[in-house]
This record gives structure tokens, C-alpha cells and sequence, in this order.
């Protein structure tokens, strides 16, 4: 009985490890060829704590079996370091502080444009004092909250802003003047990217503001997920295969605007600052394609987990401020504000040292 016990827990430790090497290897693997290895990406962060658990259970019973989960853990070792940081790095010094802020159309928890909500938003965005903002998910026409045309923009205290064409999306504003502002548009997807060219002291810096493809999940299947609570086998089994079609869905569009986004990176002649609302966590091929050879900040300046995610569905980090190893990035914070489904990120760059 004893042995069978053992070896019970040992096939089920070697599926943890199974699923823990598919969710590292997920990064590689584009959706479009294989998007079931994303979901595993995802849960990446549960299924380390799974084989950590087993590592401990076998230091009591068996200690050999304990390199099963060791082995595939440090075979992944970059993606921990990606979720995780424990020190930080500060400065009591200003550098270029760059704010990231998906402000939901600032609707706050009603579900509609709130005033109220716009409001502390507002407030926090002059109270943080950046010097470079990439806000995504507004809207600007005289009948929104966020209205260019009246005094609210003044408030915050920047007089060159570049936003997209569109009735909805990326916003960036700066103190510093800007040169050129173009889009990034996306087949068969309301979602977009803008870039600006800055000109900061007399550097110019391209800074692109992200909006990626999301799963546009109804406040039934965030439901769904959260519970997992249905009536009947049939009614699981169809709210699975519609979830399943948009998870599919939005890996595919995700990774094909990462690879355009690559491609606009790798062209730019300038240093670049990438900020936005990726939708995708640390281990993901949207953020292994989109970083490349760029720096992340919270990686080089955060502390903890810096989840970013503020909805019903679990947290993860899916918002990013990446730059140029022209850059060092010091101060990183995620800001506790419950004012939308994401939480803001801020990050002062500094010249590297040679």
C-alpha cells in the first residue's frame, strides 16, 4: 500500500513537471501553431508552486525523486525571474519617469465613463509627475469624460499629446516636444498601438504605447472561470468550447501583433520605451517576442510579483514599460488605485552607465 502511494504521487509529480516544462517552453511556440502551450504559459506561476510542493514532500519520503521537479524549475529559471524580484532598485533622484495606465474608458467598477472615477484618476496622474504617460483605453471627443477640448487635460500639466484616430484607444502625453506621431493598426481588431518620437535634451527616443489583442470575455464567462459553477455536463461543455474559441482566438491575433510590433522595434532608428497593456504574462511568446533584446523594468528596478491585473479572473503581470539598454530603469512601483481593471506602473529611466 505504502509503495503504491509513492508511486501515485510520483505520476502525479511527473505530469506537474510535464505541464511545468510545456508552460516554460511556451514562449517558444507561436498560438498560431500550437495555442493550448500559451495556456499552460499562464499558469506557469501555479504549477512552479505545485512542483515546489512535491520537491518538499520528497525531501521527507524519497529525497532522490525530488530532481524531477528541481531539474525542470532551473530549466526555467529565466521565467522566475521574470515573475519574481526581491530587492528593487531606488534612487532618491527624478530620471525620466514614464507612467503605463489602461484606464478602462475610465469606467471605474459602473460599467459606464464615470466622472468621479475620471477624476482620481487625474489625480493621481498630476500627483505621480511623470514626464511620459501612455494611457490606453480612452476616448477623446467633447462627449467623453476625458475631453481635450476643456480644462481637465491642462490639469496634469502637458502640453504635447499624440493619441490615435480612432474613436477609442492609446494615449501619450509628454512635457518633452514631440517630433512624429504614427499607428499601428491591426487586421480585424479594434485593438492598435501608437508611436512618438520624442526629443529629450537633444536625443530623440521613440516611445511606442501598446494595446494588445484581449480575450473580450462578458461578465458571464469571467463568471464562469471564477466559479466554475454550472448547472449541467452540456452547459460546461459549451461555455468551455466558446471560452476556449476566444482564448484561441486572442492568442493568435496577440501573437501576429507582437511579431508586427517586433518587426517596427527592430526598424526604429532611435532608442526605443515600450509601454502598455500586453494581455499576455511573463511567460508568454507575446512578451519573449515583444521584449527581444530589450530591457524590462520592473525586472531591473521592481520588487515582488507586480501584478498589474485588477479584474475578477486571477492577477497577473500583463503590463510592461521595456526600454533600450540605453536606459536604466530604477523606482518601479505598480500603484494601488481601484479605479480600473489594471493597476498604473511607473518607472524612472536614467542615462546606462557605460
Amino acid at each position: 500500500m505504502k509503495q503504491f502511494l509513492i508511486y501515485s504521487l510520483l505520476l502525479l509529480n511527473l505530469i506537474a513537471v510535464f505541464a511545468l516544462g510545456i508552460a516554460s517552453l511556451s514562449v517558444f511556440l507561436s498560438p498560431e501553431k500550437l495555442w493550448v502551450a500559451s495556456l499552460f504559459g499562464m499558469a506557469f506561476p501555479y504549477l512552479l508552486v505545485i512542483n515546489l510542493i512535491f520537491i518538499v514532500l520528497w525531501i521527507i519520503i524519497k529525497p532522490w525523486f525530488t530532481l524531477f521537479s528541481i531539474v525542470i524549475i532551473l530549466a526555467g529559471y529565466q521565467h522566475i525571474n521574470n515573475y519574481l524580484q526581491f530587492s528593487g532598485k531606488r534612487t532618491p533622484e527624478k530620471g525620466i519617469r514614464v507612467t503605463s495606465y489602461n484606464v478602462k474608458y475610465f469606467m471605474g467598477n459602473t460599467g459606464f465613463p464615470n466622472k468621479e472615477n475620471a477624476d482620481h484618476i487625474l489625480n493621481f496622474l498630476r500627483q505621480n509627475n511623470a514626464d511620459i504617460i501612455c494611457l490606453q483605453e480612452v476616448r477623446l471627443n467633447k462627449r467623453q469624460i476625458f475631453d481635450i477640448y476643456n480644462h481637465k487635460l491642462s490639469q496634469i500639466n502637458h502640453m504635447q499629446l499624440a493619441h490615435n484616430s480612432y474613436a477609442g484607444g492609446p494615449l501619450t502625453l509628454t512635457r518633452f516636444p514631440i517630433l512624429y506621431m504614427g499607428e499601428i493598426r491591426f487586421k480585424n481588431s479594434g485593438n492598435m498601438i501608437i508611436y512618438t518620437d520624442i526629443l529629450i535634451n537633444s536625443d530623440t527616443v521613440r516611445v511606442f504605447n501598446c494595446h494588445l489583442q484581449s480575450y473580450r470575455l462578458g461578465k458571464n464567462e469571467i463568471s464562469a472561470i471564477d466559479s466554475l459553477d454550472f448547472d449541467t455536463d452540456e452547459e460546461t461543455k459549451e461555455r468551455f468550447r466558446l471560452l476556449g474559441g476566444k482564448f484561441k482566438n486572442a492568442l493568435i491575433k496577440r501573437a501576429e501583433q507582437a511579431a508586427t510590433l517586433r518587426e517596427y522595434l527592430n526598424q526604429s532608428p532611435y532608442p526605443v520605451i515600450v509601454c502598455g497593456d500586453f494581455n499576455d504574462t511573463p511567460v508568454s511568446f507575446t512578451y519573449r517576442m515583444v521584449r527581444g533584446n530589450l530591457e524590462d523594468s520592473f525586472t531591473q528596478s521592481g520588487k515582488g510579483t507586480a501584478n498589474t491585473y485588477n479584474g475578477k479572473l486571477p492577477s497577473f503581470r500583463i503590463d510592461y514599460i521595456l526600454h533600450s539598454n540605453k536606459f536604466q530603469s530604477y523606482n518601479f512601483e505598480v500603484s494601488a488605485l481601484n479605479h480600473s481593471d489594471h493597476y498604473p506602473i511607473s518607472c524612472d529611466l536614467f542615462p546606462a552607465e557605460k
